[in-house]
Protein backbone atom coordinates (compact mmCIF):
# COMPACT_ATOMS: atom_id res chain seq x y z
CA UNK A 1 0.00 0.00 0.00
CA UNK A 2 1.46 3.51 -1.10
CA UNK A 3 1.75 6.76 0.50
CA UNK A 4 -1.49 7.67 -1.27
CA UNK A 5 -3.40 4.70 -0.30
CA UNK A 6 -2.19 5.05 3.09
CA UNK A 7 -3.59 8.27 3.77
CA UNK A 8 -6.71 7.73 1.97
CA UNK A 9 -7.26 4.90 4.39
CA UNK A 10 -6.92 7.41 7.56
CA UNK A 11 -9.19 9.68 5.85
CA UNK A 12 -11.81 7.43 5.12
CA UNK A 13 -11.43 5.66 9.09
CA UNK A 14 -11.71 8.96 9.98
CA UNK A 15 -14.95 9.79 8.39
CA UNK A 16 -16.21 6.45 9.69
CA UNK A 17 -15.03 7.50 13.20
CA UNK A 18 -16.91 10.71 12.74
CA UNK A 19 -20.43 9.14 11.64
CA UNK A 20 -19.71 6.34 14.72
CA UNK A 21 -19.64 9.34 17.09
CA UNK A 22 -22.69 10.97 15.37
CA UNK A 23 -24.67 7.58 15.89
CA UNK A 24 -23.60 7.67 19.26
CA UNK A 25 -24.80 10.84 19.98
CA UNK A 26 -28.36 10.40 17.59
CA UNK A 27 -28.75 7.14 19.94
CA UNK A 28 -28.47 8.73 23.15
CA UNK A 29 -30.87 11.12 22.55
CA UNK A 30 -33.13 8.50 21.71
CA UNK A 31 -32.60 7.04 24.95
CA UNK A 32 -33.01 10.14 26.86
CA UNK A 33 -36.30 10.80 24.84
CA UNK A 34 -37.26 6.76 25.33
CA UNK A 35 -37.06 7.39 29.10
CA UNK A 36 -38.86 10.83 28.89
CA UNK A 37 -41.90 8.86 27.49
CA UNK A 38 -41.33 6.13 29.72
CA UNK A 39 -41.97 8.52 32.69
CA UNK A 40 -44.80 10.38 31.00
CA UNK A 41 -46.35 6.71 30.42
CA UNK A 42 -45.66 4.93 33.68
CA UNK A 43 -47.08 8.30 35.88
CA UNK A 44 -50.33 8.80 33.99
CA UNK A 45 -50.74 5.04 34.32
CA UNK A 46 -50.93 5.32 37.94
CA UNK A 47 -54.16 6.98 37.07
CA UNK A 48 -55.82 3.54 34.80
CA UNK A 49 -56.25 0.00 35.50
CA UNK A 50 -54.15 -0.73 33.17
CA UNK A 51 -50.36 0.31 32.18
CA UNK A 52 -49.68 2.71 29.50
CA UNK A 53 -46.65 1.91 28.70
CA UNK A 54 -46.23 -0.35 25.97
CA UNK A 55 -43.80 -3.66 25.63
CA UNK A 56 -41.99 -2.17 23.20
CA UNK A 57 -41.31 0.95 24.39
CA UNK A 58 -39.76 -1.53 27.17
CA UNK A 59 -37.47 -3.25 24.17
CA UNK A 60 -37.09 -0.09 22.15
CA UNK A 61 -34.55 1.25 24.91
CA UNK A 62 -33.12 -2.04 25.55
CA UNK A 63 -32.23 -2.76 22.13
CA UNK A 64 -31.20 0.99 21.94
CA UNK A 65 -28.12 0.22 24.94
CA UNK A 66 -27.83 -3.12 22.91
CA UNK A 67 -26.86 -0.11 19.78
CA UNK A 68 -24.57 2.11 22.19
CA UNK A 69 -22.66 -1.41 22.67
CA UNK A 70 -22.29 -1.61 19.25
CA UNK A 71 -21.31 1.48 17.88
CA UNK A 72 -18.71 1.70 20.91
CA UNK A 73 -17.25 -1.48 20.08
CA UNK A 74 -17.16 -0.02 16.15
CA UNK A 75 -15.26 2.79 17.62
CA UNK A 76 -12.63 0.79 19.28
CA UNK A 77 -12.57 -1.47 16.22
CA UNK A 78 -11.59 1.00 13.66
CA UNK A 79 -9.00 3.00 16.40
CA UNK A 80 -7.57 -0.24 16.39
CA UNK A 81 -7.27 -0.33 12.52
CA UNK A 82 -6.36 3.12 12.67
CA UNK A 83 -3.29 2.57 15.18
CA UNK A 84 -1.80 -0.47 13.28
CA UNK A 85 -1.51 1.74 10.00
Amino acid sequence: MGPDSMGEVRVVLADVTEQLGTAFRHARVARARLADALAVLSELGTQHSEPLVPVELRHADAELERGLGFISGGVTAVADIDARL
